[in-house]
């Protein structure tokens, strides 16, 4: 196998991070491989500064990385930190990689740049990903860790059919979104209730820290919830969740800004506790704060790990798709890891 380095030197490029100045021109070349309207917020600079240069725990500097040729963006890739607990104890730092994109015209370029930037942790994962990805990944040295199942949940069919541009799928959907109405389940455990936040403060480190979950799951710190709420688009909600008034845990809420937005991302939810029952009532908090806005239509929310997929189906969620998870992991040392709780949060798909 042929090196980095070498490689490099073949087609006269050079790896770098994406600087302030760059956003411009990432942000078009976005648009053009991913073939995005130039009004997509993906292409946002605004959001891109969030995603790549805004200063977050985990990472120092600038998190998007471009391969140049002859001073033009031939490939991108972007990283996303991640810290895995173990049910042992053991701590282990990972990533995932965000907005691969490369110009058809540069065969490898982006191949050469995503074996770079998944060696930067000592581990990595992917959840999905489009095509090319799935295809290429296997044969860079991930290998499958399970499925990510993406759920979903009803709360104003009838709004949604009026509200997004119609398709054959429409009358399908509106069907099913009848027959299928969340009404909330009335057996939630008494004296629960959540408080919408701007920011989270120190008094939810202690359920951050002193975890009374027993499976392995992502390392959430009250300044890294913080970065997430100062996401520019979808707009970010915290939730503290109380359970006769002793703070149980949190959850984030993303909804749009654009005209016709109509879905809701429960980008997040924890609940310092082992017991289904408790997930099950927080996770009917959650969605009867997404439908306090009269502009979602729709939920989603995406879970790896048994208890939050029990909630999720407890509150009439239905399952919308899965996708394969993948990882890095040359030091085996998440062999006894899995299921992890990845959450929207941990990917690009809550953005």
């Amino acid at each position: 196998m042929r090196t980095l380095p070498n490689a490099q030197e073949a087609m006269n490029a050079s790896i770098r991070t994406t600087q302030p100045g760059d956003l411009p021109a990432l942000a078009e070349f976005l648009v053009r491989v991913y073939q995005f309207d130039p009004a997509d917020y993906h292409a946002d600079r605004q959001f891109l500064e969030w995603k790549y240069l805004y200063p977050r725990e985990g990472w120092q500097g600038s998190r998007s990385y471009v391969l140049e040729k002859n001073g033009q963006i031939v490939a991108h890739c972007g990283i996303w930190p991640v810290t895995f607990h173990l049910p042992d104890n053991t701590v282990v730092k990972s990533l995932t990689l965000l907005d691969w994109a490369a110009d058809p015209a540069v065969p490898g370029a982006g191949v050469m740049l995503y074996r770079k930037l998944m060696m930067m942790a000592p581990t990595a994962f992917v959840i999905g990903g489009a095509s090319a990805t799935r295809l290429m990944v296997p044969r860079i040295g991930f290998r499958p860790a399970g499925e990510a199942l993406t759920y979903a949940a009803w709360l104003r069919p009838w709004r949604e059919f009026q509200t997004r541009p119609r398709t054959p799928k429409s009358l399908l959907r509106l069907f099913h979104g009848l027959t299928h109405p969340w009404r909330g389940r009335g057996q939630t455990g008494e004296g629960w209730e959540f408080v919408p936040v701007d920011q989270f403060d120190d008094s939810l480190a202690p359920v951050l820290n002193d975890t009374k979950r027993t499976w392995t799951f992502c390392e959430r710190t009250v300044a890294g919830l913080n970065y997430v709420l100062r996401c520019p688009r979808p707009k970010m909600q915290g939730y503290l969740l109380r359970r006769q008034g002793q703070l149980m845990g949190y959850f984030i809420i993303g909804t749009g800004r654009e005209k016709g937005n109509w879905e809701a991302r429960l980008l997040d939810l924890m609940v310092n506790s082992a017991d289904a029952i408790d997930w099950n009532s927080a996770c009917a908090m959650a969605t009867k704060a997404a439908l306090l806005d009269p502009d979602v239509c729709r939920i989603r929310a995406l879970a790896t790990f048994p208890i939050l997929r029990q909630a999720l189906t407890w509150n009439a969620y239905w399952r919308q798709y899965e996708e394969p998870i993948v990882i890095h992991d040359p030091m085996n040392t998440l062999d006894h890891a899995f299921p992890v709780s990845f959450q929207l949060i941990d990917g690009d798909s809550g953005f």
